[in-house]
């Protein structure tokens, strides 16, 4: 029987593994360091303000107990369960990163027309699918719908139970036609026919962000969505295209990034960002317009 000190008690909803591609100590072979000392550099969107002094990846983008479900008196119930799947999952994001790094810094590359494999397609969907799943805000909102579907009959920690079943697809086997498998497939069938675009920064430039899948569609539900901007690292980003904008592309490819796309994955970055931006590197005067500019649109929206 697991002990409450053995569950996880701080859950990181962007997985540490993922933001140490982001941070001044990836890769530098000069001085390698404990994956658990490993830094980020902030920008706060809410108060306008960047943070001169790196802070610890372990200290950010989680929080208490998230990933539990618990009976009716409140105990937890399948101790970590999600934790554990989560971690399989990391180690697959590390290794799939690998491959990309072993291949997208040759320029020859550049040329090919199939330069992600079926495999490598298929993981990388499922595990943009599976991080926009496991935020806080969608569990949240999966919650609220429970509680006013249903409101006369949930507890508010039934309702969070639900949320966690509906939404991860971690406690059982998938069946056809669930509602499991219908929120599931609902997100998952406009990824599907996409083109794949790979983006390299030799500068290691590229920024990520609290939230950093950015889904761009103009409706929902749609056959696919307009355009994906997932960055992977500081010097790798992932682009998905779809309608019109995948008919302009190639369908596999990989290039280098200019301007032009830096400014898109800073303004994308920073459009669908919570509340923080994050980089290897203090954010640069042109960086930070970007960021205004985006800002501003955000607040006109509102």
């Amino acid at each position: 029987m697991m002990n409450v000190q053995d569950i996880t008690k701080k859950q990181h909803y962007i997985p540490q593994v993922y933001l140490r591609g982001f941070s001044p100590e990836y890769n530098d072979k000069s001085h390698e360091i404990p994956h658990s000392r490993y830094t980020i550099y902030c920008y706060d969107l809410t108060k306008t303000k960047q943070l001169y002094k790196p802070v610890p990846i372990k200290s950010v983008c989680y929080k208490n107990y998230l990933y539990e479900v618990t009976g009716d008196d409140g105990e937890i119930v399948l101790p970590n369960h999600l934790e554990k799947c989560f971690s399989v999952l990391e180690r697959m994001f590390s290794i799939y990163r690998h491959k990309l790094e072993t291949k997208a810094f040759i320029t020859e590359n550049y040329t090919t027309n199939f330069f992600l494999t079926q495999e490598e397609r298929i993981f990388w969907v499922t595990y943009i699918l599976i991080q926009t799943l496991r935020m806080p805000q969608v569990l949240e909102i999966a919650k609220q719908v429970s509680l006013e579907t249903l409101e006369e009959e949930l507890t508010n920690e039934q309702a969070q139970n639900i949320a966690r079943l509906c939404c991860l697809p971690f406690f059982g086997e998938i069946v056809e036609g669930n509602k499991e498998t219908m929120l599931i497939n609902s997100l998952f069938e406009p990824l599907k026919s996409m083109a794949f675009g790979i983006g390299v920064d030799i500068q290691k430039r590229i920024i990520t962000s609290d939230k950093p899948a950015f889904v761009y569609t103009k409706e929902f539900p749609c056959k696919e969505y307009e355009r994906i901007i997932f960055p992977i690292s500081s010097q790798i980003c992932l682009f998905m295209f779809g309608n019109e904008d995948k008919r302009m592309q190639r369908k596999n490819f990989l290039f280098p990034i200019d301007e032009e796309h830096q400014e898109e994955i800073i303004k994308s970055m920073s459009a669908s960002a919570f509340e923080k931006v994050y980089a290897n590197h203090v954010l640069d005067k042109k960086e930070r317009r970007y960021i205004k500019e985006i800002m501003n649109d955000r607040k006109a929206v509102r």
